[in-house]
């Protein structure tokens, strides 16, 4: 039962590499991979990471089933142009690739993928088919996008200007200065007052005693 299973599979393949001659040499402009007789959306594939980097090698993987034959891929860019290089593909068409499933695959493929060394490709779409002996395929697709560049500011545009600092008196440091300054003016005053007090009776007891002494001279 395996065996025959087996040989059906290997006469599906057969015919359908046959079909691909017959489709690709009656329009050559075409990519002979990409002949389909349904497409059904889904969605499943993976990549070891969703950053777009120059020359990198990518594991691509693609959700399968018993039913699956063979799985086409291809990566565009921006403006549709197949970019990179599938490793170890069992075709190469105008735009695709194909990997034939040698056996029985229920889960995932994989399959590496290497981006182009160019750095102009900033964003890159990863598309898969997985294809049944009928033809139907499954299509799901990712993209890779290049992360933006970050840039720190020159030493140039930072500013070097120090902030003005304002000297504020604490209620300690106000009180202080009041104190020394009472301290250092009082006494003085105080001496003065008291000089002034002391002798002012003194200086008019001579006073009247020179009027005294003048009004007896002259009577």
């Amino acid at each position: 039962m395996a065996v025959l299973g087996s040989t059906l599979q290997s006469l599906g393949l057969l015919l359908f590499l046959g079909m691909l001659s017959v489709s690709a040499s009656s329009a050559n402009d075409s990519d002979s991979c990409m002949s389909f007789s349904a497409v059904i959306p889904t969605t499943g594939i993976m990549a070891s990471s969703d950053v777009y980097e120059d020359n990198k090698d990518y594991t691509i993987s693609v959700p399968v089933s018993y039913r699956t034959s063979l799985v086409v891929l291809r990566a565009l860019d921006t403006n549709n142009n197949s970019i990179g290089f599938w490793h170890r593909a069992d075709l190469a068409c105008n735009s695709s690739v194909l990997y034939f499933l040698k056996g029985i695959h229920e889960g995932t493929f994989q399959a590496s993928w290497r981006s182009p060394p160019s750095t102009n490709v900033t964003t890159v779409e990863i598309q898969a088919f997985a294809v049944n002996l009928q033809k139907m395929a499954t299509f799901s697709s990712l993209k890779l996008k290049k992360q933006a560049m970050t840039t720190t500011p020159s030493h140039s545009m930072i500013s070097t200007t120090r902030p003005t600092t304002t000297r504020i008196l604490t209620t300690t440091q106000i009180l202080t200065t009041a104190r020394n300054l009472y301290s250092t003016s009082t006494p003085t005053t105080t001496k003065s007052l008291a000089n002034r007090i002391f002798l002012s009776p003194i200086t008019d007891a001579i006073q009247i005693l020179l009027v005294f002494l003048t009004s007896k001279l002259l009577f």
